[in-house]
Formats: C-alpha cells, sequence, structure tokens
C-alpha cells in the first residue's frame, strides 16, 4: 500500500507501507515504553483501518495536530486539527520545512528549538528512535501570537531501517496551562499573605521563650516550644507550597550545568547525621569519588534532601542508606531504609501532589505531600526517572536514574581534582 500527499500539483509517494505510519503515530503515546511491531499489524487486516484511503481519513480528521516530514524535514502531510491549531493551511505548509516560519518551536523559556540539536523532530531522525516522553513548547501560529503545545515525535522508517521522514503529533494545552498559572497565582499570593504573620508569632515566640519578657514555669516553656515546632513545621509546608507554585507556573529556576552529585550526597549525609542518630539510626552511605551529569545543582540537593529527610521521618528503627554509582550511561542514586514501607498499589500515587500514605504510622507525621511530586518534576527537568520499591513493613528505595554528563563535557580542573 502506499500513502501519498500532494505537493505543487505533484504526487509525492512518501510512505510506502501503512504499518509504518501506524508505529510512528502510536510510539509516541506509548511513551517509549512499549513496541508496536510487524507481527502485530494482522490485527487490522480486514478492518477499516486497513484500506490507505480511509487512515488518510483518520488522520485528517484526528483532534490532534499531525504532520509528517521527508528527510530533509520538508512538510509532506498537515492535518486539519494543524491548521485550527496554527491557523496555517496545507496549501501553505506542505513542501516547506517546518522551521520555515512556520512553527518555530521554543521551549517554555522562549530559547529557540528549531534547526538546533534541541529540536525534538530532528532529534528523533538522528537517534532514529521515538521521543522518550511528550514536551511542552510554544508553537508559532499563522498571526504570530503563540500556543502551548505538547509534543510527541518519532522516526518513520522502511523495513530496513531507512529513516525516511518523522512524524509529530501537537496537541494545544493552553487552556490547561492558563488554568495551571492561575493556580500558581493563588498559591503564591497565598504562601506570602501567610508567611507574614507566621513570621511575626515564630518571633514573638522566640522572645518569650528566651526569657526577654519575663519569667515562665516548665509547663509554660514547654506548651510554647510546642507552638514553635508547630510554627517550624507550618514554615516547611509553606516553603513546598512556594516551590510548587513556582512549578505550576514554569518559572522554577533551572541552571543546567556539569554537576558532580557526589559532594550533594556527602552534604547531605553531614547534614542529617545528627537526625538519623537521635533516632539510633545507622546512617550509612557509598559513594564513588565523582559523577557527573548536567543539571542544576541547587535543584538536584533539594531532590537528595527531600528523599533522605523522608527515609528517616519514615523510618523507626534500623537503617538508611544512601548509594550512588553507573548503570550503563546513567548516573543512579538511591535511598533506601529498613523504615514502613508501602503497597505496590501506592508505589505511583505518591509522586501525585497532596497524595499521602494513610495509615497509623504515617498519620503520626506532619506533611503536605507535595514533597515527592516536586522530586518527580525536578528528575523530569533533569531528564531522568524515578521510582520506588517497597513493601509494607519491609523499608523504601527511591532510585533516580540520570543520564551521565558526557566526558568531554566535565571541566579539565574537576577531572584532576578527582584524579
Amino acid at each position: 500500500m502506499m500513502f501519498s500527499s500532494v505537493n505543487k500539483g505533484k504526487r509525492v509517494c512518501f510512505i510506502e507501507d501503512i504499518t509504518e505510519i501506524i508505529m510512528a503515530l502510536l510510539l509516541p503515546f506509548m511513551g517509549g515504553v512499549g513496541k508496536l511491531c510487524k507481527s502485530d499489524m494482522h490485527l487490522l487486516e480486514g478492518t477499516f483501518l486497513s484500506d490507505s484511503k480511509n487512515f488518510k481519513r483518520v488522520l485528517l480528521s484526528i483532534a490532534d495536530g499531525v504532520y509528517m516530514t521527508d528527510p530533509n524535514r520538508k512538510i509532506v502531510f498537515w492535518n486539519r486539527a494543524c491548521e485550527k491549531i496554527t491557523g496555517f493551511s496545507s496549501k501553505d505548509i506542505l513542501g516547506h520545512k517546518c522551521s520555515d516560519n512556520i512553527l518555530n518551536h521554543v521551549d517554555m523559556n522562549g530559547n529557540m528549538l528549531c534547526e538546533t540539536e534541541h529540536c525534538p523532530l530532528q532529534q528523533c531522525m538522528v537517534k532514529e528512535t521515538p521521543g522518550e516522553k511528550p514536551s511542552l513548547v510554544r508553537a508559532k501560529r499563522r498571526d504570530g501570537s503563540r500556543v502551548i503545545v505538547e509534543v510527541s515525535v518519532a522516526p518513520i522508517k522502511r523495513d530496513n531501517g531507512e529513516v525516511i521522514g518523522g512524524i509529530e503529533v501537537f496537541r494545544d494545552v493552553t487552556l490547561v496551562h492558563e488554568m495551571r498559572e492561575t493556580k500558581a497565582s493563588f498559591l503564591s499570593a497565598v504562601t506570602h499573605d501567610l508567611k507574614a504573620p507566621l513570621t511575626v508569632i515564630k518571633g514573638f515566640l522566640e522572645i518569650v521563650l528566651s526569657g526577654d519578657a519575663g519569667s515562665m514555669n516548665e509547663t509554660q516553656k514547654d506548651f510554647l516550644s510546642s507552638a514553635l515546632e508547630e510554627c517550624d513545621r507550618l514554615n516547611k509546608m509553606l516553603g513546598d507550597l512556594s516551590d510548587l507554585a513556582r512549578f505550576e507556573a514554569t518559572e522554577f529556576s533551572f541552571a543546567q550545568r556539569p554537576v558532580n552529585v557526589v559532594p550533594l550526597l556527602q552534604q547531605a549525609q553531614h547534614n542529617f547525621t545528627f537526625e538519623a542518630e537521635q533516632k539510633g539510626l545507622d546512617f550509612k552511605i557509598e559513594l564513588p569519588q565523582a559523577l557527573y551529569v548536567a543539571g542544576d545543582r541547587d535543584r538536584l540537593y533539594q531532590v537528595i534532601t527531600n528523599l533522605v529527610s523522608n527515609a528517616i521521618k519514615y523510618t523507626g528503627k534500623g537503617f538508611v542508606y544512601l548509594y550512588a554509582g553507573v548503570s550503563g550511561d546513567k548516573a543512579i542514586i538511591s535511598v533506601s531504609d529498613s523504615g514502613i514501607g508501602m503497597s505496590r498499589e501506592e508505589h505511583e500515587k505518591i509522586f501525585e501532589q497532596f497524595y499521602r500514605i494513610d495509615n497509623l504510622a504515617t498519620r503520626k507525621v506532619v506533611g503536605t505531600g507535595i514533597g515527592l511530586s516536586i522530586v518527580k518534576k525536578i528528575v523530569d527537568m533533569h531528564k531522568g526517572e524515578i521510582c520506588v520499591r517497597s513493601e509494607p513493613g519491609q523499608g523504601s528505595t527511591f532510585r533516580i536514574s540520570l543520564p551521565l554528563l558526557a566526558e568531554e563535557m566535565i571541566p579539565s580542573d574537576s577531572k584532576r581534582a578527582a584524579g
């Protein structure tokens, strides 16, 4: 079968096997996790989609924008949703490169993606693999405005593996993004308004406890000390809400540079050793001399401290174990404990905003259920993955994998120091 597109009066034969289109179209939505094999294509035989004309009608009418390019990234297919979302008609587009003042994708910080090594479509065609996960970009519209779209990409290949084009599927998420920013503005305003009186309350409590406002008996001191501890906890919750607000507004600062994560892990051990000793926990650590990734030092440290803090918080006795190493082309960081653990059903839910494990042990620990959702967002920003292995009463292990920094990107002075 053959799928064709009209370009300036000429019929351009582009994709020789319709199954390749299906594979390219579905893989982005599968997040690169699954694979659609040729052996699966018998499921389409005798169905509506086994006719290439019907398949073209589906692609033209699908609600998401779908366009395809040839090996030089000239557009050869542009469906109706593309026209609706961008304002560019197929007559204006076919035969032009997607970077020819058409979509001109930029990331959420305004950095140009088209004709750079960061272009999702170009990357997937060069690497000959579908994009690992959808990405959020701002696409140009015909009137010059920008629309926020979620983009999935995949290469289109012949049976012999030759890349003969690329496919991009994009969805208008502008309204969702605007609602997220409204939510972020609300969170930011609330946390700001609450922090001011909280600071005043904490200040007066410290003055009274210091004795500057007069003498107190031990019972009064205990009451006020408990109130001061609650102020500190509330202040931490407001800090989490503030971080969440910045994430929701895509204003979370993120400076990508070569980072050796080993000193961050050592600093975390140093800062939490006293807290672990207070609970009688054995705080073990196993680290290489150096482990470099590309990322933001402060945000990575935030991830590490959150996981270590949780491990200590939810472990009554036993150990906390901090590990770092290499697996293939990934840097691995893991935090393990012998704490309360969790059921398999909760492994994914714990990374959702405001989710907290509901059992007798967790009810005794104050928290907002925000910390781990922020951890996942930071790991995602670093193109990494985080997962958990845990059983009730058997402790937990949180494992993070991040792309290793290429050897040539590591600063030479850092190499000498590590050596």
